[in-house]
This record gives C-alpha cells, sequence and structure tokens, in this order.
C-alpha cells in the first residue's frame, strides 16, 4: 500500500505536533549577571631560619653542627606491597581484625622506620 504525495496524516499525529508549544528563551542583559570571582593564590610563607647553636667559650668544647632535615629514603611500591602482603597474612592467620588498607599504612610505617634507623 503505498501513500500518495498529496495524502493527508492522520489525525492524531497532526494534533500531537499543534499540542507541542515553543517556549521562547529570554535574553538577560549583560549586567545583570555578576561576574565570577577570580581566585587568588595564596601566600606562601618564608621558611623560618635555622636555630643557631653558639659554643661555649669558657668550656674551648668545639662549635656543635646543626642537623638539618634528614632526608628520609622513601620505600619503594613494591617493597611496601610485599610488606604489606605478610603483614596481611599474618593477620588472617591469627585472626587479628583489620582490612588491606591497615596492612598498607602499617607496612609504609614499618619500612619508613626502618630507613630511619639505619
Amino acid at each position: 500500500m503505498r501513500k500518495m504525495e498529496g495524502e493527508e496524516k492522520p489525525k492524531k499525529v497532526a494534533r500531537e505536533k499543534r499540542s507541542v508549544k515553543k517556549s521562547k528563551t529570554v535574553a538577560l542583559p549583560a549586567k545583570a549577571i555578576p561576574p565570577a570571582p577570580v581566585a587568588q593564590p595564596a601566600p606562601v610563607p618564608a621558611p623560618a631560619p635555622a636555630p643557631v647553636v653558639i659554643a661555649k667559650s669558657a668550656t674551648k668544647a668545639p662549635a656543635k653542627k646543626v642537623a638539618g632535615p634528614r632526608k628520609v629514603k622513601e620505600p619503594t611500591f613494591e617493597e611496601v606491597q610485599l610488606q604489606a602482603y605478610f603483614i596481611g597474612e599474618h593477620r588472617k592467620k591469627y585472626g587479628i581484625p583489620g582490612n588491606e588498607t591497615s596492612d598498607w599504612v602499617e607496612a609504609e610505617l614499618t619500612l619508613k622506620a626502618q630507613f630511619i634507623s639505619k
């Protein structure tokens, strides 16, 4: 069954199209929209000067050197992973409460403590 060119569409379709109303958008004037605030970077505080140790001249002792912040070697991902595995196995074997995240944190702390003591 072919439709002819001049054939009208069913009335139901025509009603649906008429019932849809197009809404018009109203543009606001540019002055009505306040500009977004610009984020300012936080000021960086100046580093504190290192404390100076002065030797007493009466004792004639050599001046002590001020120990600066020690650079601690960070454990590698694989080292932490292996340590966390053993901590988890120990925890599961003895029924100690915890989860993988607590095992990982404990492994990191343990390895950092080992590197500091060396």
